[in-house]
């Protein structure tokens, strides 16, 4: 019966997907100012001031008001994202582009996303210099893939903008170039339910030890960090040890009081892995050991930002380095001893809402070994285990700063943190 009865669907499925691409694209103007009301929800919006839908401040290029404004200014370098509800949303697209003119007064870091009925789709960000209008194009499907979508929202935000720097950002002239307008909605909804048969992020197939990393939501790499060491010092410290990176003592030492540190704030919480990721990296004796932590990093706050800061990757370290260790009390003399660094991080120092959904995903983890560590994770005092390509939720029983204790065992080590998140 169940058989039968899914292939009904499939076939209905396919009778949309055929009636879809039977029709002609039509493009739909979602916002220009005239008769295309919209909101921004506010639950999930992080702009520090409300957006105003009709702005005029003159005729600015190719923007002609009036248009969105969206302005404010925080205490804290932050990202501010918002999700645009328009009139003239949902609607039914196969393939074509997203197209949107920008503006800001302020060097930004523009990022775009839609949310469909079957998810939030990929982050495609721009550099936006100051008081320059930029009209983008961007392919659907490079957002949410191929085939039938029914788009529900555009998101917009602007990444690591400076505290204390007022910045306004105007938005104008948002349209669909290729929507559907005649396919029934029963066909769509079949279409869309046989495509969710399968909802929810399917994990990557990376090879954690590998060091390359293609992109999943940004449209270029990060840049690796400088190297520490000189071509001759690298030379010499590699015949002093099989380690691949050689850090400082004073490195080590801070690396290791972050690991035990009872007394962060979510903010320092979410900056720890990277951080020490950093001192790693930087200070290797090759390159290309590992991948590049500041693009893992930055690929999984972009993740959390497409998925509202409700589901986001766990970031994960498995990486050994060598330090120096005084032989005697005075430290004149000093020699090279091998230590293994295990650590957990999230990328975000907050959670939308009660819950959140953790996923362990190789692209995710930083490590020079072909298995990946063992996680467990607790909150409130229940713990569960977290395996490789498996998700997690985790429930948080009151808003405000909450404590995630994470375990991490690989190779009979066994490293314990907390991680800091501030529940909104």
């Amino acid at each position: 019966m169940s058989n039968r009865i899914l292939g009904r669907i499939v076939s209905i499925a396919l009778l949309a997907m055929m009636t879809v691409n039977a029709q002609v694209c039509e493009e739909k103007v979602l916002y220009n100012g005239a008769g295309t009301p919209g909101q921004m929800d506010a639950s999930s919006r992080t702009f520090p001031e409300a957006p105003e839908w009709s702005a005029n401040w003159g005729e600015m290029g190719a923007m002609k008001p009036p248009y969105i404004r969206l302005s404010g200014m925080k205490n804290v370098k932050a990202d501010w994202i918002g999700a645009l509800s328009l009139a003239a949303l949902p609607r039914n697209v196969q393939g074509g582009s997203l197209r949107l003119k920008v503006r800001a007064t302020q060097n930004v870091k523009f990022g775009v996303w839609l949310a469909s009925s079957r998810g939030t789709g990929n982050v495609v960000f721009s550099d936006i210099p100051a008081n320059v209008t930029r009209s983008l194009d961007i392919p659907v499907e490079k957002m949410l893939g191929a085939g039938l979508q029914r788009v529900e929202k555009v998101w917009i935000g602007l990444f690591g903008v400076p505290a204390y720097q007022y910045t306004t950002l105007f938005v104008d002239d948002v349209s669909l170039s290729c929507t559907v307008s005649s396919v029934q909605e029963a066909s769509v909804e079949a279409g869309a339910a046989v495509a969710d048969s399968g909802a929810g992020f399917t994990p990557t197939n990376t090879v954690a030890k590998s060091p390359v990393r293609t992109s999943l939501c940004l449209s270029s790499t990060a840049v690796p960090a400088s190297a520490a060491h000189s071509d001759a010092e690298r030379k010499r410290l590699a015949g002093l040890t099989t380690a691949a990176f050689v850090l400082n003592y004073n490195e080590h030492r801070q690396i290791r009081e972050s690991l035990e540190s009872e007394s962060v704030t979510p903010a320092e919480s979410r900056r720890l892995w990277y951080r020490n990721l950093f001192f790693v990296d930087r200070n290797r004796l090759r390159d290309s050991v590992v991948a590049n932590p500041k693009g893992v990093f930055d690929e999984a706050v972009a993740f959390a930002a497409a998925n509202n800061y409700s589901f986001m990757p766990l970031l994960v370290a498995d990486v050994e380095y060598a330090y120096p260790e005084c032989q005697d009390t005075l430290c004149a003399t000093t020699q090279l001893v091998k230590t293994r660094l295990l650590q957990a991080g999230i990328p975000s120092s907050f959670v939308r809402g009660s819950k959140l959904k953790l996923v362990y995903d190789p692209y995710f983890a930083v490590t020079q070994r072909n298995s990946l560590p063992q996680v467990e994770i607790c909150t409130a005092g229940k713990c569960a285990a977290l395996s490789v390509k498996g998700s997690l939720e985790l429930e948080f029983e009151s808003a405000g700063v909450q404590k995630i204790s994470v375990k991490l065992t690989a190779g009979g080590e066994t490293q314990r943190q907390n991680l800091y998140v501030e529940v909104k």
